[in-house]
């Protein structure tokens, strides 16, 4: 099989599992750029100039769209069969809706791949369900990642007999317990971008009625985006800047770090007014492969991955007085935290280790 990879971003901080994909899939080439990906990750494009060049392209592109989609196409078979290309695996279900048209042209198998907001989002919806309608039937496969974005995919297409779910896999030989020290106060740590689905301000909020208890508690909150500057603001004006560390985006290796020195993960997300959602959290995976037990929210798919009183606790999106009460539980108690860390490291070891969840994929693929 000579498989190819698009996806939307040459690399995204906040896309770990497509490149965990590309790493265990071990495909041909990549394409990238925005939902009609003509760069190729190795180097070049699939256009000859000056349609290689972003400025010409884009202003085709956002002049007259339709136009351009036939010439998209056009130069993406030219591409496939010259590459030949036997399966397309399309990252999100807008950019698989850009490349069906080469795939069905030229018989190759397409998968699409759902992540989170392309099941969800209205706007989002709006704009391409229909089109999901028309072409999630014909793939190959139709790839979610929990069972809540099975529902939201058929809620739009009606049943499809080439779904499948799929959670992502997390490397339990690099993400696993590390040796704690001796500390005075309980160590709470976040990683994730800081935006409306992810509600960084619940965390704080929660984290504030932990201090009720713990004033000595730290929280580590690694990431950024849109909402850094808000939450650091909060952070200032209700006296915490003592007590949270804003750390910005970090390489892996510093994440791991951070998380096998913590003793709890937390992460609020919630569903936006947009309808914008989780898919599986990634830094969920790897916090509970660490032996962290897990406060989160009964959102998307994390109820499939934290089992609720055995691997973590989950309150109701936007309930950051019952998140703050769970976390004085945890604190409270540190054989429950032990306990629940454990389970939460098995629980990955059995459902979401990435070789076995690597092969499962590999099988839908072929």
């Amino acid at each position: 099989m000579k498989l190819l990879i698009a996806r939307s971003n040459f690399f995204s901080y906040s896309e770990t599992f497509i490149d965990q994909q590309i790493r265990q899939l071990t495909p041909h080439a990549v394409l990238y750029e925005g939902w009609q990906p003509t760069n190729i990750h190795a180097g070049g494009s699939i256009y000859p100039f000056p349609l290689n060049l972003l400025i010409f392209r884009g202003s085709l592109r956002n002049l007259f769209p339709a136009v351009y989609q036939k010439v998209y196409t056009y130069f993406l078979k030219r591409y496939l069969l010259k590459t030949e290309t036997s399966c397309l695996l399309a990252n999100y279900g807008p950019l698989g809706t850009h490349i069906f048209s080469a795939c069905q042209a030229l018989n190759i198998p397409f998968v699409v791949h759902f992540h989170g907001f392309d099941a969800s989002e209205k706007k989002t919806i709006a704009r391409y369900g229909e089109e999901y309608r028309t072409i999630l039937p014909q793939a190959k496969a139709v790839i979610v990642v929990s069972q809540v974005m099975k529902v939201d995919v058929e809620r739009i297409c009606g049943p499809l007999k080439n779904l499948h779910v799929l959670p992502y896999g997390v490397d339990t030989d690099i993400f696993k317990p590390g040796s704690k020290t001796s500390k005075d106060a309980i160590q709470l740590i976040s990683v994730g971008r800081f935006t409306a689905k992810k509600a960084p301000m619940m965390s704080l909020k929660a984290f504030q009625i932990l201090l009720e208890k713990y004033p000595k508690a730290q929280l580590t909150m690694i990431g950024d985006g849109e909402l850094w500057e808000e939450a650091k603001k909060y952070a200032k004006e209700n006296g915490l800047e003592d007590q949270v560390t804003f750390m910005g985006q970090q390489k892996p290796d510093s994440i791991l770090e951070k998380l096998q020195e913590a003793d709890i993960f937390i992460q609020h997300s919630v569903k936006t007014p947009s309808g914008d959602s989780e898919g599986t959290p990634n830094s969920i995976l790897e916090a509970s492969a660490c032996g962290l037990p897990i406060v989160s929210t009964l959102h998307a798919g994390i109820p499939e991955a934290v089992v609720q009183g055995v691997t973590g606790i989950l309150v109701k999106e936007n309930d950051y007085q019952a998140m703050g009460e769970a976390l004085i539980s945890l604190a409270n108690d540190p054989k429950l935290r032990l306990t629940m860390g454990e389970s939460a490291r098995k629980h990955m070891l059995v459902n979401y280790e990435i070789k076995t969840q690597a092969e499962k994929l590999q099988g839908i693929l072929q």
